[in-house]
């Protein structure tokens, strides 16, 4: 992988500008239940917490997939959907402990991000520059692990009383 998404929690804003990107570019429609970036919120404590595919290493998502729906390019690290092969039933979503996959509201489908083939479509539209497209490199990586952590522990200790 030769980029990482970073995701700043601390950064976000909660707008959603990120998930009406997403939505346009994968649907052709304003919906953010239609993203591939979910931004969980708690107005009580002003935090935003956005979660997606982190495109981890392992990945129990493609295990999880009895069908082989899901696939991850070895040169890129990016998780792929077969629409064909899917058959709705959960078990990626459920094996994901990052909380960034879901089923398409119509089709029931894996949603998954793709990263745009490499150019997230996302971060050009996250205004408080909470998304961040940067070269993969040792310090870059621990970085995300870093905020994966912070995101992941924020949203087990509020997730209880968040709205999407």
């Amino acid at each position: 992988m030769e980029n990482l998404l970073l995701v700043d929690m601390d950064k976000c804003t909660g707008c959603k500008q990120c998930t009406l990107a997403c939505s346009l570019i994968k649907e052709e429609m304003f919906d953010p239940f239609r993203s591939r970036i979910k931004i969980f919120k708690n107005e009580e404590f002003a935090i935003g917490l956005p979660l997606l595919c982190e495109q981890c290493d392992p990945h129990p998502c493609t295990d999880a997939c009895h069908e082989n729906a899901l696939t991850r390019d070895e040169k890129t690290g990016i998780i792929h959907v077969d629409k064909d092969l899917c058959t709705g039933c959960g078990s990626c979503v459920e094996a994901c402990i990052y909380h960034g996959i879901r089923l398409h509201p119509e089709t029931n489908v894996a949603m998954i991000c793709n990263l745009c083939g490499n150019d997230p479509y996302c971060v050009q539209h996250c205004v408080a520059g909470a998304l961040q497209w940067v070269p993969a490199n040792d310090e870059s990586l621990r970085l995300k692990k870093q905020l994966r952590s912070k995101r992941m522990a924020e949203y087990r200790n509020y997730h209880k009383g968040v709205k999407e």
